[in-house]
This record gives C-alpha cells, sequence and structure tokens, in this order.
C-alpha cells in the first residue's frame, strides 16, 4: 500500500492533485486575530484545533475578497457571512483524514517534503537551482511559524494528498450514467437573432425639470448614502528619509560599495566550457572512468556512445534557465553531472571563466548612491519606530507631522467599503483594511492606534513599509441625496430608462409583426434591427454569446419567436429555427468533459461517505462553551 502511495505521488496526477490541495488548504497566510490565544479548542483524536487555525485562513479568504471582489470586509463581517464556520469544518476534516492517516500507518516523509522544495519553480530554490534554507526560514516567519512547524505543515498536505488519491484511484464512469447525459446535451438547436443597432432607436426628448422631480420622487431610495466618515491620515515610509539618507553618504562608501559588488557593475561574464551528451548509463561510466585517473580524451575513447563539444556561453544564452544556472554555478575544472535538463542528459566541464568588463565607477556613482540611500533610509525609517509609537496619542496628528516632516492629508468622506461618493474607491485606503474596520468604531476627533502595513507606489508597482495614523473627523450620517444634488444622475437615469422603453417596444414589435404573419427578416426590417442567421448551438457547448440568449434557445419551441434580455439588459428577438436530437459525432466530442463532470460527483459522494466513516473511526470532541465563545466573539455586537 505505501509502495502504491510512493509511485502515485511522483506521478504527474499525484502532484497536480498536491498542488489543488496546496491552494484549497491556503498554506500562504497571516493571522488578523491576534487578541484569540489559547490552547486548542476542539479535541480530533490526538490533534488539536486551536483558534489560531482557523484564523488563518478566515484571514485568506479576507484577502482574497479584497483582492478578487475590491470589497472590504471586518472579521466580524466574515463570521456573519458564515465564512468562519465553513474554514471551522474544513479544518475539522483535515483533522480527520490526518487522524486516520495516522491509524492505518500512512505519512508523508520527510524526504518527501524536501522533493517538494526542490521541485522546478520552488521559490525555495536559489539561482543555482539549490535548496535555499533561510528563504523557508522567511516563509516560516510569514506565517507565524518555526521552521518545523512550517515542514510539517506540508508533510501533513502531503499525507492528506495520498488518501485523496487512494480514494481516487480506479474512478470510472459507468455508461448508464452518461448516456443519459450525452443525449441531453447533445442536442442542438439552430436559431436567428434580431439586435438592435445604435441607429434603431431616435435620441430621446429632453425632459422638462417636471418630468425629472417625477421620476426623482418615485425613485428617490436609489439615492441613498450610507454613513460615511471624513478623515485625516499621517503616514510615511521610508521614502521620507531618502533626502536625509543620501546627505550622509560619503564618495568614499560609494566606491567601496562598487568594489564590493563590481560583477553587477560588469558586462555577463562568460564561461567556456566542455558538454558531454550521450545515454544516462554511459555518461556515468564516463565521469566514472575520468575520476579513476584517466584522461577525458581516454576516457572518451574507452566508452562508447558519449559525444563532447566545446561551447563559450553568457548568462541567459542557454534556453532551459535551470541548466543555464547550473553552469554558472558549478566550479571551474571539475568534471559535474550527469545531469538530466528535458529528456537528454549531460555530463559537463567548466574550462575557462572570463569575467565581465566592468562600467567606470563615474558612470554608475548615482545609482550605487541611491541603493545606499534607499538602504539607509530604510535603517532610519525603523529608528524612528519607538519616537512614532511614543508620539501617537499624545499629540495632535498636525504636531505629529511637524515633529517627523511629514504633511497630514484630509481625504473625503468614505464608507465602509472605502467608497467616496462618487462610487470610487479611496486607493489609500483600500491598502490599509485594519484602519478602515478601526475608524468605524470610533468617534468624531479620534485616532486610530499606530498601523503598520506596505503601500504601494502607483506609478512603480514597489511596495514600500509604512506607517500611518489615522483620525476620524467627521462623522456624516446617512441621508437621501437632494433632488438638486443628485438632478444630473436623475436626468442620467432618465433618459436611459426612455432608451430601454424604446428598445423594448422594437423588440416587441418584432414578436407582433412575426405573429401577425411577417418573416421573420422582414418584421427585423421594419423595427430597423439587424438579423444574424443560423447560429448554432449545441446544449453542453456554449459558445461566444450571451448566455441569457443560450439558455432561451433551449426553452423555446420550434418556430417560437420571443424576446430576451442579455446579460446587460439588452433586448434581442430569438427564432428557432431547428431543433435537433445528438448525433454520434456531438456525443462523442461530449464524452470526455461528461465523464470528468460525472467522475467529480461520484468522487464528492465517495468522499462524503469516507469522512463519515473517519467520524466513527476517530472522536471528534469539541469543547461546545470555547467554541461558542469563538463564534460569540466574531458575531455578536461589542456592546452586547
Amino acid at each position: 500500500m505505501l509502495g502504491w502511495f510512493r509511485g502515485f505521488v511522483r506521478s504527474k496526477l499525484g502532484f497536480a492533485l498536491f498542488v489543488l490541495l496546496i491552494i484549497s488548504f491556503g498554506i500562504f497566510f497571516r493571522d488578523p486575530f491576534q487578541g484569540f490565544i489559547g490552547g486548542g479548542f476542539v479535541q480530533v483524536g490526538n490533534r488539536e484545533i486551536r483558534p489560531s487555525d482557523i484564523n488563518r485562513q478566515v484571514n485568506s479568504e479576507i484577502d482574497r475578497i479584497r483582492v478578487e471582489e475590491n470589497k472590504i470586509i471586518s472579521p466580524r463581517e466574515a463570521a456573519q457571512q458564515g465564512i468562519t464556520m465553513q474554514v471551522y469544518q474544513e479544518q475539522v476534516q483535515r483533522a480527520l483524514f490526518l487522524e486516520y492517516a495516522d491509524k492505518i500507518g500512512v505519512r508523508a516523509s520527510a524526504s518527501a517534503v524536501t522533493a517538494l522544495f526542490n521541485r522546478p519553480g520552488s521559490r525555495f530554490l536559489d539561482a543555482l537551482g539549490r535548496l535555499n534554507v533561510e528563504e523557508i526560514r522567511v516563509a516560516a516567519r510569514e506565517q507565524s511559524m518555526s521552521v518545523e512547524q512550517f515542514q510539517d505543515y506540508y508533510r501533513d498536505t502531503l499525507t492528506i494528498t495520498y488518501l485523496v488519491a487512494a480514494l481516487q484511484a480506479g474512478l470510472e464512469t459507468p455508461e448508464i450514467l452518461t448516456k443519459p447525459l450525452l443525449t441531453f446535451f447533445g442536442e442542438q438547436r439552430t436559431i436567428s437573432l434580431a439586435r438592435l443597432t445604435p441607429t434603431s432607436i431616435p435620441e430621446p426628448k429632453a425632459p422638462a425639470d417636471a418630468e425629472l422631480q417625477a421620476w426623482y420622487d418615485k425613485n428617490k431610495t436609489r439615492f441613498n448614502q450610507p454613513e460615511r466618515r471624513r478623515i485625516s491620515v499621517l503616514s510615511y515610509s521610508s521614502e521620507d528619509f531618502i533626502d536625509k539618507a543620501q546627505a550622509g553618504i560619503t564618495d568614499a562608501q560609494v566606491k567601496s560599495e562598487y568594489e564590493r559588488k563590481i560583477a553587477d557593475y560588469s558586462t555577463p561574464a562568460t564561461r567556456e566550457f566542455s558538454q558531454f551528451t550521450g545515454e544516462r548509463a554511459a555518461l556515468q561510466t564516463f565521469v566514472d572512468t575520468v575520476k579513476q585517473g584517466a584522461a577525458i580524451d581516454d576516457a572518451l575513447k574507452r566508452v562508447a556512445g558519449v559525444t563532447k563539444v566545446d561551447l563559450t556561453v553568457k548568462p541567459g544564452d542557454l534556453k532551459d534557465k535551470q541548466f543555464n544556472d547550473y553552469i554558472f554555478g558549478v566550479p571551474q575544472g571539475q568534471l559535474m553531472g550527469p545531469v538530466q535538463v528535458e529528456k537528454s542528459w549531460y555530463v559537463v566541464q567548466v574550462n575557462k571563466i572570463v569575467p565581465g568588463v566592468p562600467t567606470p565607477l563615474e558612470q554608475v556613482s548615482d545609482q550605487i548612491r541611491s541603493s545606499l540611500a534607499q538602504s539607509d533610509a530604510s535603517r532610519l525609517y525603523n529608528a524612528s519606530s519607538e519616537s512614532f509609537y511614543d508620539m501617537a496619542g499624545g499629540i495632535s496628528l498636525e504636531e505629529i507631522g511637524a515633529q517627523i516632516g511629514a504633511p497630514t492629508m484630509e481625504l473625503p468622506p468614505v464608507d465602509r467599503n472605502a467608497v467616496v461618493q462618487s462610487g470610487a474607491q479611496s486607493s489609500l485606503l483600500a491598502q490599509f483594511p485594519e484602519a478602515v474596520q478601526s475608524l468605524f468604531k470610533i468617534s468624531s476627533g479620534q485616532m486610530t492606534d499606530v498601523i503598520e502595513g506596505e503601500l504601494e507606489d502607483p506609478q512603480t508597482r514597489v511596495k514600500r513599509p509604512t506607517r500611518a495614523i489615522f483620525r476620524v473627523d467627521e462623522i456624516v450620517a446617512p441621508r437621501t441625496l437632494t433632488f438638486e444634488e443628485a438632478k444630473k444622475e436623475v436626468r442620467s437615469y432618465y433618459l436611459a430608462e426612455k432608451v430601454q422603453e424604446a428598445a423594448n417596444k422594437l423588440a416587441e414589435d418584432v414578436v407582433a409583426a412575426t405573429k401577425a404573419g411577417k418573416t421573420f427578416e422582414q418584421a427585423a426590417a421594419a423595427s430597423k434591427m439587424n438579423v444574424i442567421g443560423a447560429v448554432p448551438l449545441i446544449r453542453g457547448m456554449q459558445p461566444q454569446i450571451d448566455p441569457n440568449i443560450f439558455d432561451a434557445a433551449f426553452k423555446q419551441q420550434l418556430g417560437e419567436v420571443a424576446v430576451v434580455k442579455g446579460q446587460g439588459g439588452e433586448p434581442w428577438v430569438v427564432k428557432v429555427d431547428k431543433a435537433e436530437p445528438a448525433n454520434e459525432a456531438t456525443m462523442a466530442s461530449l464524452k470526455s468533459q461528461i465523464d470528468r463532470d460525472l467522475e467529480r460527483s461520484i468522487f464528492a459522494d465517495i468522499s462524503e461517505t469516507f469522512v463519515k466513516s473517519l467520524q466513527r473511526e476517530v472522536q471528534v470532541k469539541p469543547n461546545e462553551k470555547a467554541v461558542q465563545d469563538f463564534f460569540d466573539r466574531l458575531t455578536k455586537d461589542e456592546t452586547q
């Protein structure tokens, strides 16, 4: 059994499943709930689930929502929306899998984790393709873990991959399930469409103020405004220390840095090397022969199937990046290999290293000075932390700004999602979600705690550590915009509505005219609509067409003509010209997709049954009070 597992994890499918699990379990995370501490509150067999385990995953989902949906939600809102409960359940299931794996003796080895860290493209490999232990330490610190804990998390995830692979092994979809689906999804329709053009609808008549007022009165709720807060912010980063840092850099420091990093300011070095190719076994025999004392030329004569070519290359010349890095990392004079590059095997020997030509100091001195200044500015920024924290809360925002030499900025009023009245999101506050949450918990005139974060430069896209304090200057109560305030928007809405009404009428006229006996083409022409004819559709293969039209095509009867609203509200006229059953060619093209979908469904059922069986094998003992307290902290109002 274990032998099968090891074979599977080396396969492409095993690796793909592992990648999916890594994504689903969200390895790279931060813990936003620093207030929750203490031991585990759920016991699954011999394993503990702690609040911090839940918090990390919740934070990952909060970050995803902020990036993908451009929406800021707090931990409290995440809990109220059920996100935290879902994460809780996933963590219990993860622990169940691991406990069962312990019980049957399945456990990923430490070498499997090392192999994973060494996989191509891993962030843990340096430029020469070697494992960078310091990068592992950095990644562990990012997650508030020790290196051992970090490696154990990977090891646990690999172990779960083995179990998932075993569940899925040999899964086949029975034909009794696929055939009805192939018949259904292979159904074919041919439709004709009529679509409005820019000239179909006359420009609506300019509305009088009385008409706009009446429309506003009817639709007043559209202009409701949420509570907003007018905010001032004082923020600074290492960039604010650049001038001071540059003033302290001497010519001697610039020269010393130039000499220390001379390779960075030189043309690329070249390497002259011998490349030996052949089958792996022949190459290994060739290397062993040389190591036993034979000269390279003699070894080439003794070992059949090995060829030699001499090359001169610069960094980046070789197509395979890892092989390129390998050539520029091996020592001169040593025979190295065999190494595999794609499907070929190589042995190499670097014969000569030719250094690059340095750029004169005077041509790069400004660049070096700027680099040194950046480094010194970061040091000064870090050193200012203590004094900034000391000032915070003791004096006003303006006084703090005067002492550190940074201006106080006033921002337009924003809502809980950092959105201003125009609908745009504050780019500054969007990068400080913690600040937005804090600002809606304090009163007018109060300041937040010091908030550390990273601010992205919109020009360079570089993120720099930033320290900030925010103050609520005014709480703008919820209200409804008056007619005069909203008049411009009212006019736009009113005209858009009139255009929509005219468009709907033209489309309905096509349907009525067709029913009255005109051809589809004649009816469309009367409404100044363009006809798109003979559009072929297959139920299981959606083409580049509006989904609403596609759905309607398979709901309408043969010969039926109807108005269908596209996803953007545009009215189309759809006529079904043909309705045909699935044929053999269509079903053959759909079979692989149907099989995959069914396999996923069947696998989900198997997984659910498996989890239920695990619950009989492994005891789950939640501390009901601790769990309830955990969720109460997040879901109940703070005043309760």
